[in-house]
């Protein structure tokens, strides 16, 4: 267990769900400036997200976990927790994706390859986000 994880509460009880529960690893947009600060914080973002799932492994209710990239903005870069909550009936989490939007930045389009997850794409106004996830874990994201 690590700092992010020892704060969520992984128990399955009456008080142990997450509602679009998400973090982020690169707050003030540092790997906005170049390839290899956005590169590190990438790896952090994908380390972290093995430690959340290791945890999950362990609960015991339904879950939807993912990491969300934003092409252009480094600072949005999260990972995500999702179940059955108290404040709406929201989960699952059903999203309309396509699996062949381009990353126009060749660089983060190649790390997101090697990284096994399955990845799906998701216009929008201010750019592309990418929805990163491992099929063995969690329901799915898509239709």
């Amino acid at each position: 267990m690590n700092m992010i994880t020892k704060k969520l509460d992984f128990s399955g009880g009456k008080n142990s769900w997450f509602d679009f529960w998400h973090t982020h690893i690169d707050w003030n947009g540092e790997g906005n400036k170049n390839w290899n600060k956005r590169k590190e914080f990438l790896d952090k973002l994908l380390n972290e997200f093995e430690n959340i799932k290791s945890e999950l492994k362990k609960y015991p209710n339904e879950y939807q976990t993912w990491i969300m990239i934003d092409e252009n903005n480094s600072g949005e870069d999260g990972i995500y927790i999702h179940t059955k909550n108290p404040n709406s009936e929201n989960f699952p989490l059903k999203i309309q994706t396509k699996k062949n939007i381009k990353c126009l930045n060749q660089n983060l389009s190649n790390f997101m390859k090697k990284t096994d997850l399955e990845i799906f794409g998701f216009e929008h106004e201010d750019g592309n986000y990418f929805y990163l996830s491992d099929k063995n874990y969690g329901i799915s994201l898509t239709e």
